[in-house]
């Protein structure tokens, strides 16, 4: 599997030069829910890049092993759980570009639960709407999740079922405020999105794979847990512990990102 990408030079430009993204690493547990605008921005020069290359060589590579997968279909639906500033997004939609040449329509719901993100998610997307021949139809959704009953609110959003659902480093953060009490988030998340699939679908989850001081485990093995208990097949993942991917751009010139992935149906 590719694991090492450049930040495209359009997109570079965009966050650093016009959006005012700032590289500024942080390893402690985040809670992006409660940042405002600079902590956004910070997240965005330095994080953004990060998702954006999990996002381009996972896809990339599960494409490749099946290249029929949407292969004719003309519209495509995405849902986003925790998108952040959407480098994810951005990822997996330059694949589909690549992958996908009957592709006419894809519809995105992405939603968050901090304002200041989803803003410079919906400016990074504008201006990639104008770089595909695709149409993009965005619904960026402000939402908070406090517990695991609130995810029933959802129903309200998720008005029908998605070709991909994916999550990336958001799950995490319900670990970290302990949103769910003692219970395994990546378990009642995936059992409560996996019926929103629709039937050839999939859903790509991505975490962090630190120690979380809250729960006291590692978060791959709390993810594996999860997943164990809702009785999903896992599809591709990643090998060992983690894996580590590489990102370049004017700010860094290798930033590396070490995560755990499941694609799931």
């Amino acid at each position: 599997m590719q694991s090492t990408v450049t930040l495209p030079q359009w997109l570079d430009n965009l966050i650093f030069n016009q959006l005012g993204a700032k590289y500024c690493r942080s390893n402690s547990d985040m809670t992006v829910i409660d940042w405002d605008k600079n902590d956004v921005l910070n997240y965005l020069g330095t994080y953004f890049p990060r998702s954006y290359a999990e996002s381009y060589c996972i896809f990339s590579e599960f494409f490749k092993l099946n290249p029929n997968r949407f292969v004719d279909k003309e519209e495509l639906s995405v849902f986003d759980f925790g998108c952040g500033t959407g480098g994810e997004i951005i990822g997996l939609l330059i694949v589909l570009a690549h992958c996908c040449k009957n592709l006419k329509r894809v519809k995105i719901l992405a939603l968050d639960g901090n304002i200041h993100a989803l803003q410079q998610y919906d400016k990074v997307l504008d201006e990639f709407s104008k770089r595909v021949d695709f149409e993009i139809d965005n619904q960026s959704t402000h939402l908070c999740i406090d517990d695991f009953y609130d995810l029933n609110i959802l129903d309200k959003v998720l008005k029908h079922k998605f070709d991909i659902i994916m999550s990336f480093k958001a799950i995490c953060e319900f670990v970290t405020k302990q949103q769910f009490e003692k219970k395994n988030a990546y378990e009642h998340i995936s059992q409560f999105l996996l019926p929103r699939l629709a039937g050839n679908g999939f859903m790509l989850l991505v975490d962090v794979t630190t120690y979380n001081n809250t729960s006291q485990e590692w978060l791959p093995q709390m993810m594996d847990k999860g997943l164990t208990k809702t009785k999903c097949h896992i599809v591709m993942k990643n090998e060992g512990y983690n894996q580590t991917f590489k990102i370049g751009h004017s700010r860094r010139l290798v930033d590396d990102s070490k995560v755990a992935w499941r694609i799931i149906t």
